[in-house]
């Protein structure tokens, strides 16, 4: 060979040296991702874990404080006096709100660890939402209120996930409505093969900053004591898991409509 084949040689085998350091590198750095991945799921399922072992040991004897408390306000033990039955009312309802509040936390707790699985059944859009509402109304009443057009549908969902979606919006709509008998409206319908879920109020509507921040974990507009700012995050990953998404229509001092949209996945009449 003469001299420069040999330096093409050399400028060969020192491009391949320093590939093969480069590919080295590569493959150490994806490992050690892996195991920093790894590691941040670990910690995150144990951290679920721990939240679910501590929900469940919070709401047990939370559920029998509210069972009593309901019982006294029946006065099932005994007629009671109006200051008696206001505090007792007052007790349960607080237990229902820590109640929330737990079950939130081990819902987040189970989203950041990715344990959050959609399980999709084929229901029939109105008489779910007939459901859920009736199931609402137990607890407040005739303020929430059901509009539901157009013929039986049926629908891909998870029923258990957009049940709670809807209670979420429905309570963070009552709860930031001034007006202890306004109401909030439900309405489902498919719109272009997209099942659409409106829930509307008439309460105060929010400004452009209220609304940039709605969906932040911890952020609430609610008076200290009555909101978490976790309802609405969860709500926004149970849209994204349906491969939908959560817009919000307001107007300061008109009030608010959430609109969740999520692919309906078969369609038909029978």
């Amino acid at each position: 060979m003469g001299i420069g084949e040999w330096a093409l040689v050399a400028a060969l085998l020192a491009l391949i040296a320093v590939l093969g350091v480069l590919l080295h590198r590569c493959w150490s750095d994806n490992a050690t991702a892996r195991r920093e991945i790894g590691r941040l799921r670990d910690l995150a399922v144990r951290r679920a874990d721990q939240v679910s072992v501590l929900s469940h040991e919070i709401r047990t004897p939370l559920a029998l404080i509210k069972g009593s408390a309901d019982l006294l306000v029946e006065e099932s033990p005994g007629p009671l006096t109006d200051p008696q039955r206001r505090f007792v009312t007052t007790i349960s309802a607080s237990a229902e709100h820590l109640i929330s509040l737990a079950e939130d936390l081990l819902i987040q707790a189970r989203i950041e660890a990715g344990l959050f699985q959609v399980n999709l059944r084929r229901v029939e859009l109105r008489g779910f939402l007939r459901s859920v509402v009736r199931e609402l109304r137990q607890v407040h009443g005739g303020r929430v209120v059901l509009d539901v057009p157009g013929p039986p549908t049926r629908v891909m969902l998870d029923p258990q996930l957009i049940q709670q979606l809807i209670t979420n919006l429905v309570n963070n709509a009552l709860r930031h409505d001034p007006d202890p008998e306004g109401r909030a409206v439900v309405r489902g319908q498919v719109v272009e093969g997209n099942v659409v879920l409106a829930i509307s109020d008439h309460g105060p509507g929010m400004s452009e900053a209220e609304r940039a921040r709605l969906f932040e974990r911890f952020r609430s507009s609610a008076a200290l004591g009555e909101g978490t700012g976790i309802g609405l995050y969860i709500c926004r990953h149970i849209a994204e898991l349906h491969g939908g998404t959560v817009m919000v229509d307001t107007i300061a001092h008109h009030g608010t409509t959430m609109l969740v949209t999520f692919p309906a996945g078969v369609s038909d009449e029978r």
